[in-house]
């Protein structure tokens, strides 16, 4: 504070509230930003950042002391936030939606912690507009250590709002997204500056007006931080829906496909073992043999009361003998009417899929087998699942998680069936016994309904 007093005089009580205020909500702010791609040269943009925005605080200072009005206040507060704004966006190169974000989730804990810790002193009956203490009132010199107390613990909250509240994966902008975060930005700007320059007005009338303040500024810190929560969740999953939506469309233009060749393959088929009848006895056995092997890799002999089961059955049947996979199969189709084609198609096709991709990995030839139950159970339909994997198997929210590079590029397959399931008020599970993966998937059928 000497230091402080020596180059500011008559304005360091006024230069002190706010450089504090723009160096913790800075502070906050970088806590949330630690995902952000940085800009070129970033130490220097922070250090450069901070220099000009702590002149901004003199200068600013120097006109709230000379004119002290309410209005004033509220002007250089606001600007303080806008230079914490434009801070962070000239010193991160990331979209703006996202930097926004950040900007939003770091003001919102600035107010949260910067409201609890005087909350702290008011509870302990310590006046916090006298003193930094959590100790004795203002009356008692502050010690080096309890400033060293108060930053520490400012930080620490800091930090912890940040591990909790921090963005966990990243916006993609579309429309509603970036006209959400940037109605919650200038809300954030707005709110917080009323709430730091109003509330310090009225928190010295009374004691209860200065508690509900706190709470309220509090509250208001969590609502934001929820409300940034809740705008990543939903373009998560309107960005996992998009994706679904155009393997679904992949889906049904490959089961069309699939669904075509299985025809042309099946009537020549039926044509060669007539062929093969009239000439049979033109051939030799390991001849005839050897054909009638080849129809029956080829011949569609799956029948379970539903075309679309039959189709991806049997080219999931066929891709299995293509890799030397046993595929063992009992599944009655006739409850499937529910699902549409795609959904028959890429439901079963994604679970065969992974089961393929597993077993592929197992090194014993003993235990490369797949087998799938699909049946009418005390009025569920039930679809299970099992098969031996190698290696080890990560779940998370009880479902596997993908084992390839990039797993925001992968692992719809799992998604898309859950999705599926739960759309028909089904229940996926998943298990792990030894070195055997069990799915099960149970419809209620009044879903059929």
């Amino acid at each position: 504070m000497e230091f402080l007093y020596n180059f500011l005089g008559p304005y360091t009580w006024e230069g002190y509230a706010l450089g504090l205020t723009f160096l913790e909500t800075q502070i906050c702010i970088m806590f949330f930003a630690r995902s952000l791609k940085k800009g070129t040269w970033f130490p220097l943009r922070v250090i450069l950042s901070f220099i000009l925005g702590f002149l901004g605080c003199c200068l600013l200072a120097v006109w709230k002391t000379t004119v002290d009005t309410l209005p004033v206040r509220v002007i250089c507060y606001l600007i303080i936030t806008l230079i914490n704004m434009v801070i962070t966006l000239i010193c991160y190169r990331d979209t703006t939606v996202n930097e926004l974000l950040v900007f939003c989730s770091g003001s919102a804990a600035y107010q949260v912690a910067g409201k609890f810790y005087p909350l702290l002193q008011n509870l302990l009956g310590i006046n916090d507009r006298e003193t930094i203490s959590l100790f004795h009132n203002g009356s008692t010199k502050i010690q080096d250590w309890e400033w060293v107390l108060f930053i520490a613990l400012l930080i620490f909250m800091y930090w912890l709002l940040s591990i909790v509240f921090r963005p966990k994966t990243r916006l993609i902008e579309d429309q509603t997204t970036t006209r959400n975060v940037v109605m919650l930005s200038i809300s954030v700007v707005l709110i917080v500056n009323v709430l730091i320059c109003i509330s310090r007005v009225y928190e010295a009338e009374s004691f209860a007006l200065n508690i509900v303040v706190k709470l309220f500024s509090i509250g208001f810190g969590f609502v934001v931080l929820l409300t940034c929560t809740g705008i990543l969740s939903r373009n998560e999953r309107e960005q996992q829906m998009s994706i679904l939506q155009q393997l679904w469309k992949q889906d049904l233009s490959q089961f069309e496909s699939v669904k075509a060749n299985m025809d042309v393959i099946n009537m020549k088929c039926h044509n060669l073992k007539h062929i093969i009848g009239k000439i049979e006895g033109k051939l030799t056995e390991e001849e005839v043999a050897s054909l009638q092997e080849a129809i029956q890799f080829y011949d569609s002999n799956i029948k379970t009361g539903n075309k679309v089961l039959d189709v991806v059955l049997c080219e999931k049947a066929m891709l299995c003998q293509k890799n030397g996979i046993k595929f063992f199969c009992m599944a009655d189709g006739e409850k499937l009417n529910f699902l549409t084609p795609v959904q028959t198609y890429t439901l079963f096709g994604n679970i065969i899929d992974n089961a393929v991709e597993a077993v592929q990995l197992v090194e014993n030839p003993d235990n490369q087998m797949i087998s799938l139950l699909c049946r009418e159970n005390n009025g569920f339909l039930e679809i299970e699942e099992s098969n031996y994997f190698d290696g080890p198997l990560l779940l998370e929210d009880n479902l596997p998680t993908t084992t390839k590079e990039d797993p925001n590029q992968h692992g719809f397959g799992i998604k898309s069936i859950k999705y599926i399931t739960e759309q028909y008020g089904g229940k996926l599970a998943v298990s792990v016994e030894d070195n055997m993966f069990f799915l099960k998937i149970r419809f209620p059928l009044a879903q059929e309904k």
